[in-house]
């Protein structure tokens, strides 16, 4: 019987014989992109792989996971025009993602979570989910890792909706999973517009508004951060990170099971 959690990489091609139908491959997705003048490139792949790191020991023993290299570099383009940024454009994101699962799919496993650490993968990511469906009848899932953080009693819930990118969250979670790469002395003061476009725009805005619009990080802040980063401690990251990986573990199970209308196809 195979371990409840592997690592595809490290598996042998005869290994495969031997994984269960209802085993989940995990897909992690970070970025390399400006983060600010307080945090590294690398905060998306980070944190992604900090909540992995603390959920798979959390896995139910009857679930098998199977965890995919992670792709460190994808669609970052709103942020291109900061030093630093490396980017896939969404054309080769796509491709990449489509031949990823396709590889899956002849490997016997049919469940599939593309799990993003970086929002400006999020709808391209759908897509994918879907177009994987219709080629190869796979259940495949797309979902964030602050979808699953438990924020109730850390951040104000209207703080946390502007928090977009190297605010409070993401910097709070870098000083709990890697603080050796923050340097809090450069947290810049907010900058973001989106304030103003709630109070100024009845339908146009990024929270709660009908109209979201094709933005790039320099339309929402001169910084490149849109949040408070200097609001952010290590205790309430470690406590993001750790409630994220405990329900992503829930989850695991959870989709294990799961059939469209309860049958297969």
């Amino acid at each position: 019987m195979m371990a409840p959690v592997r690592q595809w990489a490290e598996m042998k091609a005869p290994d495969f014989r031997d994984v269960p139908p209802d085993a989940v491959a995990v897909l992690p997705l970070g970025a390399v992109e400006q983060h600010g003048p307080h945090l590294p490139l690398c905060v998306d792949y980070q944190l992604i792989e900090a909540v992995l790191d603390r959920a798979m020991p959390l896995v139910d023993p009857s679930v098998r996971v199977l965890v995919l290299p992670t792709l460190r570099v994808t669609k970052s383009d709103e942020h291109i025009r900061h030093a630093g940024t490396l980017s896939l454009s969404a054309d080769t994101l796509l491709a990449v993602l489509r031949d990823l699962g396709a590889s899956v799919a002849r490997a016997g496993v049919t469940r599939l979570v593309l799990f993003n650490g970086h929002g400006g993968n999020s709808a391209l990511l759908q897509v994918v989910a879907r177009d994987l469906r219709l080629r190869h009848g796979m259940k495949a899932v797309a979902c964030s890792w602050s979808d699953f953080a438990e924020t109730q009693g850390l951040f104000d819930p209207e703080d946390w909706a502007r928090d977009l990118h190297a605010g409070a969250s993401e910097t709070s979670a870098m000083l709990a999973a890697r603080p050796d790469l923050v340097d809090m002395s450069a947290a810049p003061a907010p900058d973001s517009v989106i304030p103003s476009w709630q109070s100024t725009y009845r339908f146009v805005g990024l929270t709660g508004k009908a109209v979201r619009p094709g933005w790039i990080i320099d339309d929402l802040a001169r910084s490149g951060v849109v949040g408070d980063a200097r609001d952010a401690d290590a205790s309430r990251g470690a406590a993001l990170l750790d409630g994220s990986a405990r329900n992503f573990a829930a989850f695991l199970k959870e989709f294990s099971a799961f059939e469209f209308r309860g049958q297969e196809g």
